[in-house]
């Protein structure tokens, strides 16, 4: 017979699959999966409404869903906190669900943007903070390990929904392929109601708790935000997600700003989501041997010097400098992506981590609506990428001298011996 703690010690990365197929299908089918359908949309609803829709327009749509993620966050960590992941997960799937069955009929860019704040509120309910939250009821030790391998969750997602829809799109109509995908959501919910639990104590069993699992401890959001760490750790959100969003919503068009072919401006773009994706998988693993600290730093020095290479690249016109910066930079923002979210667990604890990731949620989602934005208003009016570039690389030189101010001894979860187990 297993014990309660050794049943919890192995069940914990059933969890951590659960969750990887919980942003699999909420990032890839809000975020990436939905480009493939933008040129037929702008189309139809040009077509319907008598007037051309432009594109500006048309992704409003975007920073309508972000901007309900942010200001919902809160909501949603209170949420977590009182009544766990589990429920909402399952609401915010049924809910993904019916806005892709309602973007089969859309007919006004105004239908656009109400499907947006539904999906907006998808990404509060089964996304990002709620799948970090889950993780973290699991794991003490081996938790960045677990993060990194659920968050690359959001990479996948992000490359197999394109190319599926693409596929479908071969076949059917996109109206036809909207309620088809929308099953997806659907399907999912009866398998993730089988094996989905909020907590080890929701697992059933003796009273034996194992050591390496968290307890109900930490701080309360008042004595978070009363806390340097919470700062650190926002600041450090909020200007690295100005520069990973500026970066990946601009990284076509400045390769074919510097005179490189259509192709091989994709290919950067995909050498950005690549590196990110390999950078979440090695983070997590890397933080449980050297630290967490120790490899937040690494990775923003990645970033940081990565842009650097870049504005040099602009100014020198080099191709190495511009290649090899985008690379350093990606794998960069991977690792940083996991140890955010590691880190606010460690620190803080699970008491009130709902609502603090919810906070933290908050400010990244200022600095990650601003990137794209002031970076084109930013080439619009130098015709360049020089002065955006140079953006970015003060605000990552701000994060890293923050996560050098970072004092891990104050966290809930202090730094593991890396030869722990």
């Amino acid at each position: 017979m297993y014990s309660m703690s050794e049943r919890s010690n192995t069940y914990r990365w059933v969890i951590v699959g659960c969750s990887f197929l919980v942003l699999f299908v909420s990032q890839g089918m809000t975020l990436g999966g939905l480009q493939v359908f933008d040129e037929r949309l702008i189309n139809h609803l040009s077509e319907v409404s008598g007037e051309p829709i432009s594109l500006g327009a048309f992704k409003g749509g975007l920073s309508v869903m972000f901007l309900t993620a942010g200001l919902f966050g809160m909501v949603a960590g209170v949420l977590c906190d009182k009544f766990g992941p589990r429920k909402l997960i399952f609401t915010g799937l049924a809910l993904l669900a019916v806005g892709n069955y309602l973007y089969s009929d859309v007919q006004t860019l105004q239908g656009i943007y109400w499907i947006s704040f539904l999906y907006g509120i998808v990404l509060v309910l089964c996304g990002l903070m709620i799948n970090v939250y889950l993780v973290s009821s699991w794991f003490t030790k081996k938790r960045g390990l677990a993060i990194g391998l659920v968050l690359a969750g959001t990479s996948l997602g992000n490359a197999a929904f394109p190319k599926l829809n693409g596929w479908l799109l071969q076949t059917v109509d996109w109206q036809t392929v909207f309620t088809w995908i929308a099953w997806v959501p659907a399907l999912i919910i009866p398998i993730l109601f089988f094996f989905l639990k909020d907590s080890p104590s929701t697992q059933g069993g003796d009273d034996q708790v194992s050591a390496d699992l968290p307890q109900l401890s930490g701080y309360s959001l008042k004595e978070a935000l009363l806390s340097r760490n919470f700062w650190i750790v926002a600041i450090i959100a909020m200007c690295t997600f100005y520069g990973i969003l500026a970066m990946s919503g601009h990284t076509y068009l400045f390769f074919r700003g510097q005179g490189y072919a259509e192709a091989t401006a994709a290919w950067a773009v995909s050498i950005v989501f690549l590196g990110g994706l390999i950078g979440k998988l090695l983070s997590g693993y890397l933080a449980e041997s050297f630290g967490r600290k120790r490899v937040l730093l690494i990775g923003l020095l990645m970033m940081l010097i990565g842009i650097a290479a870049m504005v040099m690249a602009i100014l020198s016109t080099s191709a190495l400098l511009a290649w090899g910066g985008l690379v350093l930079f990606g794998f960069g923002w991977g690792g940083i992506y996991t140890l955010i979210q590691v880190l606010a667990a460690d620190l803080f604890g699970m008491l009130a981590l709902g609502k603090i990731l919810g906070a933290i949620n908050i400010l990244d989602t200022i600095g990650g609506a601003a990137g794209p934005i002031v970076t084109g208003i930013m080439v619009d009016r130098t015709q360049g990428y020089l002065q955006p570039f140079v953006v970015i690389t003060v605000l990552l030189l701000i994060a890293t001298i923050a996560a050098s101010l970072l004092d891990m001894s104050k966290g809930v979860y202090h730094e593991f011996d890396p030869e722990a187990d």
